[in-house]
């Protein structure tokens, strides 16, 4: 399972959604990177791992945080051990463009698929980003086809990324658009929306709107 979010990883609002998406997976491990924002400075390094320490502490779940900035850091043995017992990997906010630089090493990107198909790959904001076939700049993981990752959705500070996409997207994949708080999950089989607020997809002229608990098929992301 993929699940991607728009904002407030770690934070209280998403911890009921938390808490309905992970209850899906048996004896769950988490393994949560801030690898997004590897360029920033310690502090915010310190502030991205107590939160999530604490969160994850707070549901009740098996839980490390992997201190790695960059693909120096991923690529190394004792990343990719954690990475053999886990069934669940986070990807917290920052640079998506750096965070996809980072996870491209061959062995990194073989456990990540792995989770996929078994456990639940998550991200919010840059870690969400990635997800798509394409980002804003460059190309995304195309673990969710035809499709372009809005996060931050209908935050006004952040406005100018659904406006930049628009522009630039010219009906050419779908846009996923992300609320906070409130999770874009898809299987092989189909697309739920976990959450108190909204899912978008924009397509063209065309915007659909889903909010908890609607299930979707995966013709929605068909062009």
């Amino acid at each position: 399972m993929i699940a991607i979010t728009g904002s407030g990883e770690f934070l209280p609002g998403i911890k009921n959604a938390d808490k309905s998406l992970f209850s899906t997976i048996d004896n769950p491990y988490v393994l949560s990177f801030s690898t997004a924002a590897g360029k920033e400075s310690i502090e915010r390094q310190e502030y991205w791992k107590n939160l999530a320490v604490n969160h994850f502490k707070s549901l009740g779940l098996r839980h490390k945080h992997i201190e790695a900035k960059n693909k120096n850091e991923i690529d190394n043995k004792h990343v990719i051990d954690e990475m053999s017992k886990a069934n669940i990997v986070y990807f917290s906010g920052g640079n998506p463009q750096h965070l996809i630089n980072s996870i491209s090493a061959k062995n990194f990107m073989n456990e990540l698929i792995r989770i996929k198909k078994i456990g639940i790959l998550a991200g919010c904001s840059a870690g969400a980003m990635i997800m798509g076939e394409k980002m804003i700049k460059g190309t995304g993981l195309n673990f969710i086809k035809n499709s372009i990752i809005i996060p931050h959705y209908g935050e006004s500070y952040y406005s100018w990324i659904s406006n930049t996409v628009k522009l630039l997207n010219k009906g050419k994949y779908k846009l996923i658009c992300l609320e906070k708080d409130t999770y874009f999950t898809i299987t092989e089989s189909n697309i739920k929306i976990i959450g108190d607020n909204n899912i978008h997809i924009i397509y063209k002229n065309n915007q659909t709107t889903y909010s908890d608990g609607d299930i979707l098929d995966l013709s929605i992301l068909e062009l």
